[in-house]
């Protein structure tokens, strides 16, 4: 029986090579981004579904999750959108930490949530949330 992960933020670095990887080992991926239209690589992949997902936008969060859904029994939920902010402290914005709080912490927490009926329900089902 062929697996499932649902990936955030597999536009870029650990998130992409998670997709590869998994795809590689013939798992089906579902592979979510804030901006699908520019991926080409993982598009070109038989066992990848491209999805669009911006973890700060709660009502895509729940679109996307009943999307996948959908598609079949999902196994692993990847949490890894998320970015690094640098700098001098006093020199960030309130925006800027907010932004960040809510991609990094409240993506992670929402998403989570999104799946964690499914995963009770079906009593199964593993999250792994990468560290920024």
């Amino acid at each position: 029986m062929t697996k499932t992960i649902f990936i955030t933020g597999a536009s870029t670095g650990i998130g992409r090579a998670t997709a590869k990887l998994f795809a590689a080992k013939g798992w089906k991926v579902i592979a979510t981004m804030r901006k699908p239209e520019n991926e080409t690589e993982l598009h070109a992949l038989n066992n990848v579904t491209v999805l669009p997902l911006d973890v700060t936008n709660t009502r895509q969060i729940h679109e996307i999750t009943q999307q996948a859904l959908a598609l079949g029994d999902i196994d692993v939920v990847f949490n890894n959108a998320g970015y690094g902010l640098f700098g001098a402290l006093e020199a960030m914005t309130d925006e800027q930490l907010v932004q960040q709080m809510e991609t990094n912490f409240f993506g992670v927490v929402r998403v989570t949530q999104a799946f964690l009926p499914y995963f009770r329900e079906r009593k199964a089902g593993l999250f792994i949330t990468t560290g920024l």
